[in-house]
């Protein structure tokens, strides 16, 4: 007879997140699973009253099923009430202990979230003892990792609200190292880094050795998603930048732009710009609630600090002029745009003449225009510059950000504001070519220009070799 259990998937691994109160077991949870609304999170103490469970999935396998306990409350008095139940039953092994308390539990209400937490423990295959590096080395951990350890199920410690601590890091470290637990790991659920959800999963494999292959289907599949998710927040960006790049806008010369004409333009911009917001927010699975919280300067869906701000230049290293501080820098008139060159009327004609007949062809609207005595609006280099800037810092702000986090970002900080080396080539061969506005033509020199802006965004503006 053929084999039939050869093509049945292995049982989830059963994951116990336990620790103290309020040491961010849920805010894990919520951070591995991309969703700010498992559980609740609190700064009161024992806001978890029961245990949860969330799965995670590589594809259409469940390969770990997570557990959600309350929290440790009052564990110097159940180690010795533990002490105390094994002098009277003098139970077998540690484990057996555990099982007799459970039994009893009825005779020990005070420890009933305690309860909860050690009987699954006994039914889970590892145990993420989250500790919040903040907090003094006291006794009471001393107490919680001695308890959990009678489960016998191998312990990982996960230090948490790790950013600005070092020092107490160290101190956590070599405290756990004395229990000789020494797979630990940094994993601030605040500030994420997808790299230390990686090595969560590869202490797991360190423990886990029979689950190692589903354990590496799991990172390989979670580092595939997130790398596809970053590359499509970046394209989003691009599309962006492209649209507003792409605008402009006829007059004629004589008459100049009016400020409705402005405003128009302005509004444009805005209104990109809000779209690609509320679709970058969306990508990332944050919602209005967590941008409540967040010092992302936006309320209601939109941007508190409006980017035609002159505060806004200023922020971001940018020079506000005096046509910015008069409110007219998101407009600049201009001719023709070949090879970064403004040309004027009168040179217009020849010079696309002596571009060749491919020029004449490309650029016949503008030339028209041009001969008639018009101009384009476009949106000018600081607008266009503050845009990229913005949401190059917005992106890096949404893939660190944890799914627990209550603290608000700031958007504008101290880093350096840099533009890439190719930018002002990169935006006029946007401006050159309008019909790229809203659309992904199969052009060479499109996908050249998309890939280009979206290395930057990825690498945070760092140029390519």
């Amino acid at each position: 007879m053929p084999d039939q259990t050869r093509n049945v998937s292995p049982p989830p691994i059963r994951v116990a997140v336990v620790g103290h109160t309020n040491t961010g077991k849920t805010s894990l949870i919520r951070t591995l699973l991309r969703d700010d609304r498992f559980g609740d999170v609190d700064d009161a103490a024992g806001t978890t009253r029961y245990v949860e469970k969330a799965p995670v999935f590589a594809s259409d396998s469940e390969v770990l099923t997570l557990f959600d306990t309350p929290g440790l409350e009052d564990s110097s008095a159940l180690l010795q009430t533990l002490e105390q139940l094994d002098d009277r039953m003098h139970t077998g092994s540690p484990a057996e202990l555990l099982q007799a308390f459970i039994t009893q539990a009825d005779h020990f209400p005070e420890f009933m979230q305690e309860t909860k937490v050690l009987r699954q423990a006994i039914s889970s295959d590892v145990l993420l003892y989250i500790i919040d590096v903040r907090e003094p080395l006291l006794g009471k951990y001393s107490d919680e990792v001695e308890i959990l350890s009678k489960a016998g199920k191998p312990i990982i410690p996960v230090f948490n609200f790790i950013a600005g601590h070092s020092d107490a890091l160290a101190r956590w470290r070599e405290q756990m190292a004395r229990f000789n637990l020494y797979a630990a790991l940094e994993f601030d659920t605040v500030a994420f880094d997808f790299e230390a959800e990686k090595r969560l999963y590869q202490k797991l494999q360190s423990q886990l050795e029979r689950h190692y292959d589903a354990l590496q289907s799991l990172i390989d599949y979670r580092q595939e998603v997130w790398a596809n998710l970053a590359h499509a927040a970046a394209l989003r960006i691009f599309q962006l930048l492209c649209d507003v790049a792409c605008y402009r806008h006829e007059a004629e010369a004589k008459n100049g732009f009016s400020q409705t004409d402005i405003g128009s333009m302005q509004d444009f911009v805005r209104n990109a710009e809000q779209a690609a917001l509320r679709d970058l927010l969306s990508m990332f699975a944050f919602t209005q609630l967590d941008i409540e919280l967040q010092k992302i300067p936006v309320l209601d869906g939109q941007w508190e600090l409006d980017i035609f701000s002159p505060h806004m230049l200023r922020t971001f290293g940018l020079n506000a002029g005096a046509t910015a501080l008069k409110g007219a820098a998101a407009g600049a008139g201009i001719d023709l745009m070949v090879g970064g060159i403004s040309l004027g009327a009168a040179a217009m004609l020849g010079a696309a003449i002596g571009a060749g007949w491919a020029t004449l062809r490309r650029y016949q609207q503008e030339i028209v225009a041009a001969m008639r005595g018009h101009k384009w609006l476009c949106v000018d280099d600081n607008t266009l510059a503050l845009l990229y800037l913005r949401q190059r810092e917005l992106l890096h702000a949404l893939t660190q950000r944890g799914h627990a986090s209550r603290n608000k970002l700031q958007l504008s900080s101290d880093n350096v504001h840099a533009l890439p080396g190719q930018w002002t080539r990169t935006v006029n061969v946007l401006r050159q070519n309008p019909e790229w506005r809203q659309s992904s033509p199969a052009d060479p020199e499109y996908q050249i220009i998309q890939d280009r802006l979206i290395g930057w965004l990825l690498n945070d503006g760092v140029e390519e070799a």
